[in-house]
């Protein structure tokens, strides 16, 4: 059987000891218990590692459409780089992985150190830490390290270029969420690796709660993960997988602060609701 010893909680060193107390008192009230029974259950039914993004889907009665904008699908072989606008935090983080588990295997997804605590995927995370601290700039080095040897051995790398999770410019309940600038990591990797990028776009955004508590700092943004992600149980996911964009092409562009944008109006692009 498998371990259920996790933290459960998204406080961190990010924020001081008081932050962690208030982020893990409020998802106490907000989720984790929901969400905790949930992980449980699954833990008990001692599913295949590789099928856990898909049992988390089922799980959380995601209702999952995803809508090709060509007649290329997800590719069995070969390196590739997928990259998606961070409209969640977690769901369309536990999509995209079961649309690429469901394909292959040889994949990695780079994202919060706290969501490596699974044991299933537990090599299946490439870990950021966003602390300040001398220990997480030599971590995210050796994460950069492990991307560009996963792409080097033919297999697939998923991220979030803006490494935050999409905010709104006003209160307007109108106003659409769109991710932070994009990190030229995902260039910098595309280059070294001579990778291609399918760009993936989910509709959609969090509560006008958690971008009102965005406003008011990263305590109060984390302290509202487990609500965001309980509030989406039973939810239909609208998810567009773009063409495939061939590294030939982005190497043209030869600028990586033009290629971060080039991947990132490619991503805007797939909106049906673009104005």
């Amino acid at each position: 059987m498998k371990k259920n010893n996790i933290a459960f909680t998204f406080a961190s060193a990010e924020v001081n000891k008081i932050g962690q107390n208030f982020i893990k008192f409020t998802e106490l009230f907000t989720g984790k218990l929901t969400l905790k029974k949930l992980y449980d259950q699954y833990v008990k039914e001692n599913h295949p590692p590789e099928k856990f993004w898909q049992d988390a889907v089922n799980k959380l009665e995601l209702k999952v459409n995803s809508i090709f904008h060509s007649n290329i699908q997800i590719p069995s072989k070969g390196r590739l780089i997928v990259v998606a606008n961070h409209a969640f935090g977690v769901v369309d983080g536990v999509t995209m992985c079961s649309l690429i588990s469901n394909v292959r295997q040889d994949y990695k997804i780079i994202t919060h150190k706290v969501l490596r605590q699974a044991e299933a995927v537990k090599e299946k995370i490439i870990p950021i830490d966003f602390s300040q601290s001398r220990d997480a700039i030599l971590s995210n080095i050796n994460a950069r390290k492990q991307a560009e040897n996963v792409l080097l051995n033919d297999g697939v790398v998923v991220l979030f270029p803006s490494g935050q999770i999409a905010t709104k410019e006003n209160f307007n309940k109108k106003t659409k969420a769109h991710d932070g600038e994009w990190k030229q990591f995902t260039s910098k990797l595309v280059i070294k690796t001579k990778s291609p990028v399918l760009p993936i776009y989910f509709e959609g955004q969090n509560s006008q709660l958690f971008h009102i508590a965005n406003k008011m700092g990263l305590t109060f943004r984390y302290s509202l993960m487990m609500y965001e992600l309980k509030r989406k149980i039973g939810d239909t996911i609208n998810l567009h997988v773009g063409e495939i964009i061939p590294f030939s092409q982005l190497n043209e562009i030869g600028d990586l602060i033009k290629i971060t944008k080039y991947l990132r109006q490619k991503t805007y692009a797939l909106d049906p609701n673009i104005s």
